[in-house]
């Protein structure tokens, strides 16, 4: 059976874009992501230390999205999944990186970029 973990609509504010003003006034983003790791262990015994802290990995990511300073969502995206990686060295990690308002005349939709990494 597959299972992960899914956490939605993460409300972050980072200096991420092309230009100039995006970088010194920030924007915000949204941010989903899918864990995937062994939960048999946390199921097997209700054990809260054997799964993801998800309360913890939002305020990381809360917290280091005030010291992002890049160009890209790409660049932003890939920030995202090394911190996760870190922390929690999961099997599978999905994340949707959502700007939310892009500066683009005349469009009032979004841009996301989704991103998978996998270790074996």
């Amino acid at each position: 059976m597959e299972t992960f973990l899914k956490i939605e609509n993460i409300k972050l504010w980072a200096r991420v874009g092309v230009l100039v003003e995006e970088r010194q006034l920030g924007q915000l983003f949204s941010l989903d992501i899918f864990l995937w790791t062994d939960f048999d262990k946390c199921t097997a015994n209700d054990d809260i230390k054997k799964t993801i802290d998800y309360s913890e990995l939002v305020e990381i990511l809360k917290d280091q999205s005030k010291k992002i300073y890049c160009f890209t969502i790409e660049k932003y995206s890939n920030a995202i999944l090394e911190i996760i990686n870190q922390k929690f060295k999961l099997s599978k990690i999905k994340i949707i990186l959502t700007k939310c308002n892009p500066p683009i005349t005349g469009f009032d939709g979004k841009v996301s970029i989704i991103r998978i990494l996998e270790n074996n």
